[in-house]
C-alpha cells in the first residue's frame, strides 16, 4: 500500500525545518564575520569619543569652578546670602475699625525650582495672595489694607515653578552646560542589547504605577520587561523591577513644554505602567535641580531564546533614541554624535525621525486645536546654576539670622515698619573673576577651535561606514527571525495535519 496523502504532504514539507536550520547557521556565520570586521571601526570611534568627552568635561569643570567661587561668597566670605523671605500666606485681620494684612513668610533658599502654592497656603483670607508665581517679600511698611514690599516673580505655569528665565536669574544665574548627544537606532545596537523603550516619568514613593510623560502609546512595552530608573534610588533594587501591566490615563502635558511639544492641546493620553514593586523614593518632573528622570525598559534576558534573531516586522531605524554621553559605556556606540549647548534637560528620549515636520500621529486632533508637528526631542546637557545671591540676609524679629524653613509674620499696621533684612559687606571677587575668565577662555576655545568640530565630523564619518556593516548584520538577523517563523509555522501545520479527525477523508482513494 502506498503512502497516504497526509504522509506525502508531510514528506513534501519536512524539508522546511532542515532548510530553516541551514539558514540560521549560515546567517550566524555571516554575522560573526561582519561583527569581527567592525572591530577596527569600534576602537577608532571609542578613542575619538573619549577625547571629545574629555574636552567637554574639562570645559564644564570651568563652569563648576565659577559656581564654587560664587558659593564661597556665601559660605566663606559671608558677603552674600542665598536666602530670602517667600510669602506663603496673607491674612486680612480687623484691628478695630481698620483692616490690616498680616504677611506670613518662610525663609527660602534659592533653587532652580519652587513648589507652587495653592490658595490653601494663603491663610484664612486669600485676598492679595498670588498662586501665579513666587511672591518675594522685600520689606516695607503696610499702609492699611495695602500690601507693600511684595514682588511677584513669574516662573511659568507649571508645578513646580521654574526659576530659569525669570527675574530671579539675577540671583541664581543659569548657564548652559556642554555635552555630546548620542543617537542610536535598533540596527546599531549590539546583538546582546535588550533595549526596548525609554521615557521621562513620575512615580510616588510606595506606589507601583509609573506615569510616562509622552503621548506615544506605542512604545513596545510589555509585561515581563525590566524597568530601571536613571536615578539609582527610585526602586529598592538597583536592577529595577518588572512590568506587570500597561494602561493609560489623561493628564495635562503643557507644564512639560520644555521636553515635549503639545501645541494648544491641554489634555493628552499617556501610558501608565504597573510595576511588580513600588518605588521607594518619589520621582517628580522636574526635580529640585530642574532635571528630569527617565526610565529604560529592556527585555528580560532569561526570556530570550535566540539572541541573534529579530522579527521581520521590526523597523531597523525606529525608534531613534537620543541620550547624553555621560559614561564610558557610551563611547563607540550609535549612528552619530552631536555637540549640544542648549540648556535643555538631560533625560534620554526617543522618536521617529522620519516624521520630523509632519503632523504628530500621537496628538488627538479635534479640528479645534493646532496641528502639532513632530519635532526633534528636547534634550541637552542641562544647566548649572551660579548662586549669585543677595547683598542682604533675612533676619528674625530681634535681628537674629533667619535659617531656611524659619517662619515670620510681618504685620501690616499703619506706619509700622519691620526690618526684614540686614545688609552684608562687600565681597572680594578676585577669585571669582579669575574663575569667570578661565571659563570664558575655555568656552571660546571650544567654539573657536577647528579641531573639535573636525573630530566630530571624522568620528561620524567612521560611524557612517560602520552603519553599513550594522545594517547588513540586521538583514541576516532578520533572516534568522524569518527562518524561525517558517519553522514554527511548518510545525504548527504538521501538528494540525497529523492530528486532524478528517485524516480518513483526506486519504480517500489511497490503495
Amino acid at each position: 500500500m502506498s503512502n497516504t496523502y497526509t504522509q506525502q504532504i508531510s514528506s513534501s514539507v519536512s524539508g522546511v525545518s532542515t532548510q530553516g536550520g541551514h539558514v540560521v547557521e549560515q546567517s550566524k556565520l555571516k554575522i560573526a564575520v561582519l561583527d569581527n570586521g567592525k572591530i577596527p571601526y569600534d576602537e577608532a570611534i571609542k578613542n575619538v569619543d573619549r577625547n571629545l568627552q574629555n574636552i567637554i568635561v574639562e570645559t564644564n569643570n570651568t563652569l563648576e569652578k565659577v559656581k564654587e567661587e560664587y558659593q564661597k561668597r556665601i559660605d566663606v566670605q559671608n558677603c552674600r546670602s542665598d536666602l530670602f523671605w517667600r510669602v506663603t500666606g496673607i491674612t486680612t485681620v480687623m484691628d478695630g475699625d481698620d483692616a490690616r494684612n498680616d504677611i506670613t513668610c518662610t525663609c527660602t533658599k534659592l533653587s532652580p525650582t519652587y513648589p507652587r502654592l495653592g490658595n490653601s497656603g494663603a491663610g484664612s483670607s486669600t485676598i492679595g495672595f498670588s498662586t501665579a508665581g513666587l511672591m518675594w517679600y522685600t520689606g516695607g511698611t503696610g499702609v492699611g489694607s495695602t500690601i507693600a514690599g511684595i514682588t511677584t516673580i513669574q516662573m511659568g505655569d507649571g508645578d513646580p515653578l521654574v526659576s530659569a528665565g525669570s527675574d530671579f536669574d539675577a540671583y541664581l544665574e543659569p548657564d548652559n552646560l556642554h555635552g555630546l548627544l548620542l543617537y542610536r537606532e535598533p540596527y546599531s545596537r549590539d546583538i546582546l542589547d535588550s533595549f526596548v523603550a525609554t521615557g521621562v516619568g513620575t512615580i510616588s514613593a510606595g506606589i507601583n504605577t509609573l506615569t510616562l510623560l509622552t503621548n506615544n502609546l506605542r512604545l513596545g512595552i510589555k509585561p515581563g520587561q525590566i524597568v530601571t530608573s536613571s536615578r539609582t534610588n527610585t526602586f529598592a533594587s538597583p536592577q529595577g523591577t518588572i512590568v506587570v501591566g500597561i494602561s493609560s490615563t489623561t493628564i495635562d502635558l503643557s507644564s512639560y513644554s520644555d521636553i515635549i511639544s503639545v501645541g494648544s492641546t491641554t489634555i493628552s493620553t499617556v501610558p501608565v505602567i504597573t510595576l511588580q514593586d513600588p518605588a521607594v523614593n518619589s520621582v517628580v518632573a522636574p526635580d529640585t535641580n530642574g532635571d528630569y528622570t527617565y526610565f529604560d525598559f529592556t527585555v528580560d534576558p532569561n526570556t530570550i531564546g535566540d539572541r541573534f534573531s529579530v522579527s521581520t516586522d521590526q523597523n531597523p531605524y525606529v525608534p531613534q533614541t537620543i541620550t547624553l554621553i555621560d559614561r564610558d559605556s557610551h563611547f563607540g556606540k550609535g549612528i552619530k554624535i552631536k555637540y549640544i549647548n542648549n540648556g535643555q534637560g538631560t533625560a534620554t528620549q526617543e522618536w521617529n525621525a522620519f516624521l520630523e515636520g509632519l503632523p504628530d500621529p500621537n496628538q488627538n486632533f479635534d479640528g479645534k486645536s493646532d496641528i502639532v508637528e513632530v519635532e526633534h526631542p528636547k534634550i541637552g546637557a542641562g544647566k548649572i546654576y551660579y548662586p549669585v545671591g543677595f547683598d542682604q540676609k533675612p533676619i528674625l524679629f530681634g535681628g537674629a539670622n533667619a535659617s531656611e524653613g524659619d517662619v515670620r509674620i510681618f504685620q501690616g499696621q499703619v506706619g509700622f515698619a519691620q526690618v526684614a533684612y540686614a545688609s552684608l559687606s562687600a565681597c572680594d571677587d578676585t577669585a571669582l573673576n579669575a574663575a569667570i575668565s578661565a571659563r570664558n577662555t575655555a568656552e571660546a576655545a571650544l567654539s573657536g577651535s577647528n579641531s573639535f568640530p573636525e573630530k566630530i565630523s571624522l568620528v561620524n564619518s567612521i560611524r557612517t561606514k560602520r552603519n553599513e556593516i550594522n545594517i547588513a548584520i540586521w538583514a541576516y538577523r532578520s533572516q534568522i527571525g524569518k527562518a524561525h517563523d517558517d519553522v514554527d509555522s511548518n510545525n504548527t501545520f504538521m501538528n494540525d495535519l497529523n492530528s486532524s479527525p478528517y485524516a480518513d477523508l483526506m486519504n480517500t482513494g489511497v490503495e
